[in-house]
């Protein structure tokens, strides 16, 4: 009975607003901040934007509805990082826009690589472009790849922030070893290989490869890294990253459902219970999914030195010393 109260309450902490949260709107020139609110303005006009590109996409209105993915996203990601900020007074944009900016040029070739591997596996196809050239299909493409690394870290930073998270927050802890770590990235190089040899049986592993072989990398040059956390028996970054993937996936598959251009699947051995276009068993790849964008966005970031602010200052802390102390240079600078 307790655990079950605990449960109701840790859920019912990500939905209820309660005004003692509520960050004060402060004006400039205006000595007393306004009353508190539901969401900075950055939160209302992502609302806005949703309810605005939604029904324009279900509902196939043109243009508005054929250019309506990346705003529609925009708008969902505004939306968390309104909340993230409602909720713990820090957030992406907050803390650096310019990191915030990055993560949606990061995230174009990001997913270009997963449209390489499709061309192996051809677990998915889009439709409704078919009339458009090559270039304005990149260019298109490219606008619409580049909301993933956003949502899927603006959503585990907003999961992050809940009690409901706390149940999840500790686990074993993985020492990572030199032969351990050899080990983690040969798996990857051969999940990699395999997606090319027998992509018709290997292709769950797509959601894999990449992960195994840039965290321990991330881990060894001292940036963030979920193996970093998991050191010290700290799970709830992983767990908020997974399961912030599969929130990402939901809405992916609910609003593409309806949407023209949109996309479909073909999946081995998976052709059942569909949701929306995807099977069942298929959103289980979206939790491995978040645990790479982390890996390959922080690796791809790393190299430039255009990440500093993409952790929450309690994740920030869960990190090695090195990064610490090059993030606490980058915040003062």
């Amino acid at each position: 009975m307790l655990n079950h109260l605990r449960l109701k309450a840790s859920l019912e902490d990500m939905v209820v607003i309660r005004n003692d949260r509520l960050p004060e709107r402060k004006i400039p020139l205006r000595e007393k901040p306004l009353p508190r609110y539901v969401l900075p303005y950055r939160g209302l006009l992502g609302l806005a934007l949703i309810a605005l590109f939604w029904p324009a996409s279900w509902l196939q209105l043109g243009l508005l509805g054929h250019y309506s993915f990346f705003p529609l996203w925009l708008g969902y990601i505004l939306t968390l990082e309104g909340l993230v900020l409602r909720r713990t007074g820090t957030s992406l944009i907050q803390r650096n826009p310019w990191t915030f900016a990055g993560m949606f040029v990061f995230a174009i070739p990001f997913w270009w690589f997963f449209e390489g591997v499709n061309q192996f596996t051809e677990n998915w196809r889009y439709i409704g472009n078919e009339d458009r050239s090559t270039t304005h299909f990149i260019l298109f493409s490219s606008w619409a790849f580049s909301i993933v690394v956003p949502a899927v870290l603006e959503t585990a930073e907003y999961l992050n922030s809940t009690r409901f998270m706390d149940r999840l927050s500790t686990g074993p802890s993985v020492k990572p070893s030199k032969t351990f770590i050899t080990g983690v990235v040969l798996m990857g190089v051969m999940c990699l290989i395999a997606l090319t040899i027998w992509p018709r049986y290997a292709f769950p592993v797509t959601w894999l490869g990449v992960f195994f072989i840039l965290d321990p990398i991330n881990y060894l040059q001292s940036r963030p890294s979920v193996l970093a956390a998991v050191k010290h028996g700290e799970w709830r970054l992983p767990w908020s990253l997974a399961l912030g993937a599969l929130v990402c996936g939901f809405f992916w598959e609910m609003w593409n459902f309806h949407a023209i251009p949109k996309w479909e699947y073909d999946i081995a051995f998976f052709e059942v219970l569909h949701i929306f276009e995807m099977p069942l068993l298929g959103y289980g790849g979206y939790l491995p999914f978040g645990l790479e964008t982390f890996a390959a966005y922080h690796f791809l970031a790393g190299i430039i030195g255009w990440s500093k602010g993409a952790l929450s200052p309690e994740d920030e802390r869960r990190q090695p010393a090195a990064y610490r102390s090059v993030a606490d240079q980058g915040n003062r600078g």
